[in-house]
């Protein structure tokens, strides 16, 4: 049975962190921003002694962010929506070298993520986490770059769309690194992704993949999450990292999604992928 461990207003909805028996997840109004494994547990990390969940990753569309670990693992990276810290506390896991700025809007949000995900306050104290209370495209407007990537968890729903695909929001994503992961909710057949595509295409970084945990091939849910890869003409070859490798069979599901994502990825039409992105 779930258990709910906190609710308390948010900017945009009433933020949550619930408890099921395997992952914790962190919610806003009601929608799912990120979810870590229980277990193996934060302790399992050097220096932390904190309960709570794990480095692992359970959320299926942040294991791409581990694809711009592979591509950057000494690099720095900013990431535009922290939700509960898991998909940031993952990637630092995995990759010692990295470091991230996270920026989030809602302060309650980075509040409860500091106190329900223990490794999200672990990274802060060593120096390779920074979290900005800050609007997305306000923050990379004040960058000079530095910055070898963005990733971009800003779209809860179809509602959102054309927010995550604003052409203000996509235009400072483009300036503020050379490279782009950006989460997106909706119908690729329906044509819901495509006015995002086009923001990319015009701020002259057109999108190159489009990933997703669920198989282009599977017709239902129609709408569903996809991550834009863009300026990455190159996807990692995913067998030459394995995810939480010291971490036991028991997370093999996780490490199979992990590959899943580059196996069914669709290709732009620059990158060698015909006409792109049909499905």
């Amino acid at each position: 049975m779930p258990t709910v461990r906190l609710e308390r207003a948010g900017k945009f909805g009433p933020v949550g962190v619930v408890d099921t028996a395997s992952t914790r997840r962190f919610t806003i109004g009601g929608v799912l921003q990120g979810a870590s494994l229980l277990r193996p547990p934060a302790s399992s990390v050097p220096g932390v002694t904190a309960r709570g969940p794990g480095p692992v990753i359970e959320t299926r569309y942040q294991l791409a962010w581990l694809l711009a670990g592979q591509r950057h693992p000494a690099g720095r990276g900013v990431m535009l929506g922290l939700g509960g810290g898991c998909g940031a506390v993952g990637l630092l896991h995995e990759f010692p070298g990295l470091s991230l700025d996270a920026v989030e809007a809602d302060p309650a949000m980075a509040t409860m993520a500091r106190e329900s995900h223990p490794l999200v306050a672990h990274y802060e104290r060593v120096g390779r986490l920074r979290i900005h209370v800050a609007d997305a495209t306000s923050y990379l407007s004040r960058q000079n770059g530095g910055h070898d990537f963005v990733l971009a968890d800003v779209t809860v729903n179809a509602d959102s769309l054309p927010v995550a695909g604003s052409e203000a929001l996509v235009r400072a994503v483009v300036r503020a690194a050379p490279e782009a992961w950006l989460r997106v909710f909706g119908s690729l057949p329906d044509g819901e992704v495509h006015p995002v595509l086009d923001r990319f295409a015009t701020a002259g970084r057109p999108v190159d993949w489009l990933l997703s945990p669920v198989s282009p091939t599977v017709p239902i849910p129609r709408p569903r999450d996809w991550v834009l890869a863009s300026g990455v003409r190159e996807l990692p070859i995913p067998g030459a990292h394995g995810p939480f490798a010291r971490m036991g069979s028991v997370i093999e599901p996780i490490r199979a999604a992990y590959r899943k994502l580059v196996l069914t990825a669709l290709p732009g039409p620059g990158t060698g992928g015909g006409r792109g992105f049909q499905c």
